[in-house]
């Protein structure tokens, strides 16, 4: 391929592929980018919700035991409760209808236990110091965060004052831990999913699974957390990115935080997204391959029409120089002749001035009248030739006129036969005598016959034959014409009159010559048959109507 064409594969490659791509691949990338926003915004969405009905289950959980210590701290009397039996049988009764009390504990205003019941060796405790005792003393419910105290063990308490009957005490329960973590616990969701709580100081208030113990530091900047509920991408302390939901509970000092790797929730749909993106991109290069095979194709189709349209011009060229050519040999015929006509002229008078009894008395005169004879034939030769030359020259407009097509075969013949003899190919002419005469072109009829003949020629090659035959066939004279070469196969049979259409070696032939011939025959009325098989020779076969010339 050469630098025009290349550069022009390359700019219809480029043009075609951003026409094509762009668009593709635009909206494929704005799906892709759509369907992932839109997929986080829905995990969320999920996270968003689930935290708030978490968070509700959790103030529920807590609301419920503080109301249920509210009324057993306001129904009954403290020298009830202060009774350790009658406690430990309201501690069974409260856990039988949930299961959540550790103990139960009453402290009076000095801090000291004036009952205890539970597993651990509380009774002799003051907590006048302890921070959840001074703010049930002081708010009158409080639930704590977690703490170790005395027990050393992580645990948190709810605290209600009574205040009447001109004292002040404290109930104090135990919540179970493991009960309120199972309770957090159940907002996580698949194997890296986290829930817990933390305070104010960030401190774990409820185990985390991925994060650490209770009382460990979370790892949450919580100056980042607006109040109610949030959804935020962060980065945890394990360097995963992440979603976290926040829901700050009801009485401020606890923050639930729910955690969700997206890519675990997101895998089906991740998945599709690559499915889309392999789709995607076996599209693009299924295109790309389109495009170049299309572009090559094309550029090979117009390098076949642009050859074609060089090969017509060369042989409008070459048709315009024989046109010259025939003119000027047309002038040269013509000027050829005159000075024939003087030659005969004179050697006509010298053979008339030289009588045989004169002739007899020279001492040469013998080789002059036979010279004489031979000047005489030599000059009809020549004007023979220009006769013939002046006649295939003349193209004129189609005229129709008396034509005997076995002189018109011999005349041809006479063009080609130094030809046939040089390449030692035995032509033969077998003409029928009674052919009779036609009304055709005789100079377009003549261009048929000598093109025909010189490709059997051609074909029949060094040594070869070619058979002439002219007969009377129904309402047609037909003019056969074979020779010994290698035929035409039947797939090039339907290709042989095509225009630039071939089968001699490059250079050697335009494709031209069946193609111009077959149309002067459709012109005269007549028709040019192939009738050809591979390896047997060539036979080409004209039509002319038998209409036989007017009368004059």
């Amino acid at each position: 391929m050469n630098r025009p064409y290349a550069n022009l594969s390359r700019r219809m490659t480029a043009m075609a592929l951003l026409v094509a791509l762009i668009p593709l691949n635009g909206l494929g990338l704005s799906l892709y980018y759509y369907f992932n926003y839109a997929n986080n915004e829905t995990l969320k969405e999920e996270l968003r919700i689930r935290a708030l009905n978490r968070a509700s289950a959790i103030e529920l959980f807590l609301a419920e035991r503080t109301a249920l210590l509210e009324v057993l701290a306001h129904s009954a009397r403290l020298t009830q409760l202060s009774n350790e039996a009658t406690l430990s049988r309201l501690l069974s009764v409260m856990n039988r209808r949930s299961w959540s009390f550790v103990d139960l504990g009453i402290i009076d205003a000095g801090g000291d236990h004036r009952a205890y019941v539970g597993p651990y060796l509380l009774k002799q405790q003051n907590y006048r110091e302890a921070p959840w005792f001074q703010q049930a003393m002081l708010k009158g419910v409080y639930i704590s965060d977690v703490f170790l105290g005395y027990r050393q063990v992580p645990h948190f308490v709810i605290a209600v004052k009574h205040g009447g009957d001109g004292q002040e005490w404290v109930l104090r329960a135990t919540i179970d831990s493991d009960v309120f973590n199972r309770l957090v616990r159940t907002a996580q969701v698949g194997k890296t999913g986290d829930a817990y709580i933390v305070d104010k100081q960030g401190r774990l208030q409820t185990p985390s699974r991925l994060g650490g113990k209770v009382m460990d530091r979370a790892g949450v900047d919580l100056r980042a957390v607006p109040p109610g509920i949030s959804v935020k991408e962060r980065v945890n302390r394990h360097g995963d990115e992440v979603i976290s939901a926040y829901a700050w509970l009801d009485h401020g000092d606890w923050l639930l935080v729910i955690d969700q790797n997206p890519k675990e929730m997101l895998g089906p749909l991740n998945l599709a997204r690559n499915v889309e993106l392999a789709v995607l991109g076996l599209a693009s290069l299924f295109i790309i391959a389109a495009v170049l095979m299309l572009v090559r194709l094309f550029i090979r189709r117009l390098q076949a029409n642009d050859a074609e349209r060089a090969a017509l011009d060369a042989q409008l060229a070459h048709s315009a120089r024989l046109v010259s050519l025939g003119r000027m040999a047309a002038g040269v015929a013509h000027e050829i002749n005159n000075p024939l006509a003087a030659v005969s002229e004179l050697a006509g008078e010298v053979q008339d001035i030289l009588v045989p009894e004169q002739a007899a008395t020279l001492e040469e005169g013998d080789v002059i009248i036979d010279n004489l004879v031979r000047i005489q034939n030599q000059v009809e030769r020549a004007r023979g030739v220009t006769h013939r030359m002046l006649k295939f020259a003349r193209r004129m407009e189609p005229h129709l006129e008396s034509t005997d097509v076995n002189e018109l075969l011999r005349e041809t013949y006479s063009f080609v036969e130094k030809e046939a003899l040089f390449n030692n190919v035995q032509v033969k002419l077998d003409l029928d005598p009674g052919l009779p005469l036609v009304q055709s072109d005789r100079a377009q009829l003549q261009q048929v016959l000598l093109n025909i003949i010189n490709n059997a020629l051609d074909a029949a090659g060094q040594g070869g034959w070619v058979r002439v035959n002219s007969k009377v066939e129904g309402s047609n004279l037909a003019v056969r014409v074979s020779d010994s070469g290698p035929g035409i196969s039947r797939d090039l049979a339907e290709r042989i009159f095509d225009p630039f259409f071939t089968t001699k070696e490059p250079g050697q032939g335009t494709g031209l010559g069946l193609s111009i011939s077959h149309s002067i025959m459709q012109r005269l009325g007549g028709s040019l048959e192939l009738e050809s098989q591979a390896g047997m020779g060539a036979v080409f076969v004209i039509r002319l109507p038998n209409v036989a010339p007017e009368a004059p």
